[in-house]
């Protein structure tokens, strides 16, 4: 789908016309992706380090837990209000620290118009 969606993009900035080759829901792109990706996969079957790797990163992939909704939904709320104190005490810290400095040089604050 990636490569697909590249090549309609490359056509559309050329200004090249995606002409229907199969049928009308097979432009020329689709069928320009199905056929790298064949090669592709020819490819890293014959080469056999290539292959081999492929292999272990799907026995690799099939060992990973994956998070459920929930347990994804409560780190997103931890990371959120981490998020949110970090950026209150920074903005605290930066609020202190322009004062001091601000009286330290002997600058007013700016008052608004």
């Amino acid at each position: 789908m990636p490569l697909m969606h590249l090549l309609q993009w490359a056509w559309t900035q050329m200004a090249w016309d995606d002409f229907p080759v199969l049928s009308r829901e097979m432009p020329l792109t689709t069928v320009l992706a199905y056929g790298a990706a064949c090669i592709a996969a020819v490819v890293v079957l014959k080469h056999e380090h290539t292959y081999l790797l492929a292999t272990e990163v799907v026995d690799e992939l099939a060992k990973v837990t994956w998070p459920s909704r929930q347990e994804t939904g409560n780190a997103t709320v931890v990371v959120v209000i981490t998020v949110l104190v970090c950026s209150a005490y920074l903005g605290a810290f930066d609020f202190v620290w322009l004062s001091v400095t601000n009286w330290i040089l002997g600058v007013s604050a700016a008052k608004p118009v």
